[in-house]
């Protein structure tokens, strides 16, 4: 079962993040991955919850505490 504390995000969502965190759009995370937004949204959603965020800078923020942004 997935905690807080040790987040399990795929690879996939690792590089959403990632991209999340230098302030991109969805649309451009989406173009950039070659994924539609809808894919970015749900995909966002996943890490949120994972994380326990309820918005990007939440997440972000969860994201630096637990060492998952370079």
């Amino acid at each position: 079962h997935e905690t807080a504390a040790a987040p399990l995000l795929s690879p996939q969502e690792q590089r959403v993040l990632e991209l999340l965190a230098t302030g991109q759009s969805y649309q451009e995370i989406a173009r950039q991955l070659i994924v539609s937004v809808n894919t970015i949204k749900t995909q966002l959603r996943h890490i949120y919850r994972k994380l326990g965020a309820t918005s990007r800078q939440e997440a972000i923020d969860l994201a630096q505490r637990l060492d998952l942004l370079p």
